[in-house]
């Protein structure tokens, strides 16, 4: 079974993005900053990081880059509300693989099987 980090600070957000995988059939934790990530993705195998990109103490952006740094081949899909194709780039320049935009439908989650 995929083990899914879920990266969101908004809780509710978190809860139906880790219910929406978990009905999938992918085992999941989560956190609700960077930080805390970073700390997780060194105690345990995730198989893919989803990510918000506005965070406390580190925004989505600075995450993926270290995630980078960490692994290059594991996958990243960067969730968030921004829609502009500024922020996008930015996104794909700090190395994630795909970007999403809030909000999402859950079958566009499906979406996630094809990260993979």
């Amino acid at each position: 079974m995929l083990n899914i980090l879920v990266v969101e600070d908004d809780e509710s957000t978190r809860k139906l993005m880790c219910v929406v995988l978990q009905t999938r059939g992918f085992k999941t934790c989560w956190a609700e900053d960077g930080i805390t990530a970073l700390e997780i993705i060194e105690k345990q195998h995730i198989d893919l990081v989803v990510l918000d990109l506005m965070m406390p103490n580190m925004d989505g952006y600075e995450l993926t880059r270290q995630l980078r740094v960490l692994s290059e081949h594991l996958p990243i899909l960067m969730v968030t509300a921004k829609q502009e194709p500024k922020d996008k780039r930015q996104g794909f320049l700090a190395g994630t693989d795909d970007y999403m935009t809030k909000p999402i439908k859950d079958r566009d989650f499906l979406l996630v099987r094809m990260t993979i």
